[in-house]
């Protein structure tokens, strides 16, 4: 479950660069102010990639060291109780 998070998490640092490029270059040909806010928007984007590439590396350490089966077994108890109480 964390490994799936975290390449997700990745994904989305990836697609994040590709959204800035995309926005900056959209905006290229058009008035001076609408450059500028395509280029500070395009920043803003591209902010989140590092943010996102810090949480997938953070989450396949945590399934590195063991957390995520500690994780299923939460899910696992939390079923059997819902099992009860049914």
């Amino acid at each position: 479950m964390l490994e799936k998070l975290a390449h997700i998490s990745m994904g989305l640092g990836f697609a994040s660069i590709g959204l800035t490029v995309a926005t900056w270059a959209r905006e290229k040909g058009k008035s001076e102010q609408e450059r500028a806010h395509a280029e500070r928007f395009g920043n803003f984007v591209g902010l989140w990639a590092p943010t996102f590439f810090l949480l997938g590396i953070y989450m396949l350490k945590l399934k590195e060291l063991g957390y995520d089966r500690e994780a299923e077994k939460l899910a696992d108890e939390l079923k059997t109780l819902k099992e009860k109480v049914n």
